[in-house]
């Protein structure tokens, strides 16, 4: 089972060019602003057997460093977290662990690196509950993050049996015995199952068990793997491959996939083994997810020259992709639409989805417009609030920085603040010029102020604008600070008692 944040993903890959302001995020973690915010972690866990029927699990665990606090030692800064790991079987305990976890060295300058941490541990046929306590151990003040599993261990020695898919980071030919190695290499896991655009391939590991009892000694059979679309289960072409081994006791497979050209969606990694008369014998699957906005805008602009709207949409049907593409245009919809959007979302019928689509993007296109081109405009802008704004388990374009995004178009100035004194991190927007997407009016010189009192979940809520039909909120700074209602019953204080060094006031007046 995976528990993972996405979004912490994303965020990394984000900040990889973007010196500066990766610097101001590695000074939030080292500032008390931040303390009692929770650890970041991913974590997964997969099952194995060994030739003597002696079953383990692995425990695979990616820290995000950025939510840790740093120590300085020397000459460079480091993390630190105690894990603490519990496996119960009918509420008894029959497995811990208890350790430290150091980060890699890193210096002020440099992004927080995350780090990993793969564990084994031997366990019979079963139903375990593991437990798994996380602990910063420079910010005591930090909450611990606890995550919770179900494992089912159910191996036998006589029927054909495999492992469970191992998603892989990398891999190479192995030089000495470790914790990592199997079949003769070192296998790093990859802990979630997203793959962003920065990753160019999906790497795995997998195992089959007792082929040598089932077909008989040193016979042929053939590994199929592929990827197929998860809504209908189509199978993608070029996407996969296949190797002729010989049974065995246990047969590994280790092998990737390249996808730099796998447009975004949700997929099944799918392996199957088949005997010498091409019958199924055994299919497991792994699901992901994929993120590739380069390959999605590249084919849209390839089917805008040839295909109409209606031809397009109904090329798609991946009912998740079509529920997307009907709430996203919430940000830009009219009272109306925005009620069609809310029924057919919740119905989730394709022809229907389908139909409100082509109709939305006809009526803005009108007689003066391409609706394909206006509609993968708008799509490229809906991708990057995915990416950049998005809010605990509600996608970008719902939470209100990813709105307003859709909504004005991006900001001419965007002021981030992360480590004020006694200040939630803020965000404050300006417009020289905007059109309100939803009604076509022009504004000029429109500002937008946002706030996260929910530090892990990066969720900035709007608390004030000069806009028309937005939040309007004089005493805006109130929200921003913490706990601190100091002169909030004098009606024409704006400003909170103690707050004359911070710097929100003078970055609304001068957005920068």
């Amino acid at each position: 089972m995976y528990f993972f944040s996405k979004f912490i993903v994303l965020l990394l890959n984000r900040f990889q060019n973007n010196r500066n302001l990766l610097i101001m995020l590695l000074f939030a973690v080292f500032s008390p602003a931040f303390s009692g915010a929770q650890i970041d972690a991913f974590f997964n866990s997969a099952t194995f057997n060994t030739p003597k029927n002696e079953p383990y699990v692995e425990t695979y665990l990616t820290i995000v460093g950025k939510s840790l606090a740093a120590k300085n030692t020397e000459d460079h800064f480091r993390n630190s977290v105690n894990v603490e790991l519990k496996i119960f079987k009918d509420s008894l305990l029959v497995k811990a662990n208890k350790y430290h976890l150091m980060g890699p060295p890193f210096l002020a300058s440099d992004k927080t690196p995350s780090f990993i941490d793969n564990q084994r541990y031997s366990l019979p046929n079963g139903i375990y509950e593991m437990e798994l306590t996380l602990s910063d151990n420079y910010d005591p003040a930090k909450k611990a993050l606890l995550i919770k599993s179900t494992l089912v261990i159910n191996f036998s020695d006589k029927e054909l049996q495999s492992s469970s898919i191992q998603p892989l980071e990398s891999f190479k030919k192995s030089t000495s015995e470790s914790v990592i190695t199997k079949s003769g290499y070192d296998l790093v896991p990859y802990t979630v199952n997203y793959y962003p655009e920065t990753s160019r391939e999906l790497a795995f590991y997998f195992e089959v068990y007792n082929t040598d009892l089932v077909l008989g000694e040193a016979r042929p059979f053939i590994y199929s793997y592929y990827l197929e679309v998860n809504a209908d289960r189509s199978r993608l072409e070029n996407y996969g491959a296949f190797k002729r081994q010989q049974s065995a006791k246990i047969n590994p497979l280790l092998a990737k996939i390249d996808i730099s050209k796998l447009g975004s969606g949700n997929y099944n990694l799918v392996i199957e083994l088949k005997d010498a008369a091409n019958k199924t014998l055994l299919q497991k699957k792994f699901f992901f997810q994929r993120l590739n906005r380069e390959v999605d805008m590249a084919q849209m602009y390839n089917v805008s020259m040839k295909q109409n709207i209606a031809e397009y949409v109904g090329r798609c049907n991946d009912l998740d992709t079509l529920k997307m593409f009907v709430e996203c245009l919430w940000p830009i919809a009219d009272g109306v639409d925005k009620e069609r959007i809310i029924n057919q979302a919740v119905k989730k019928n394709g022809d229907l989805m389908k139909k409100f689509v082509v109709d939305f993007w006809e009526r803005r296109a009108a007689d003066t417009a391409d609706p394909v081109k206006l509609w993968a405009s708008y799509y490229k802008n809906v991708q990057q609030v995915m990416v950049l704004f998005k809010c605990g388990k509600q996608k970008g374009y719902y939470s209100d920085r990813g709105r307003v995004y859709l909504q004005y178009g991006p900001p001419s100035q965007r002021s981030q603040q992360s480590n004020e004194n006694n200040t939630f991190p803020y965000e404050i927007w300006q417009y020289y010029r905007t059109t309100d997407a939803t009604n076509g009016q022009f504004f000029s010189n429109k500002k937008f102020v946002f706030v996260n009192k929910m530090l892990g979940d990066d969720c900035f809520m709007i608390v004030h604008s000069d806009m028309r039909g937005e939040v309007n909120n004089p005493r805006w700074q109130y929200e921003l600070t913490r706990r601190n209602n100091e002169g909030i019953a004098n009606p024409d204080n704006n400003t909170p008692g103690g707050t004359q060094f911070n710097q929100f006031n003078d970055i609304y007046s001068n957005p920068r």
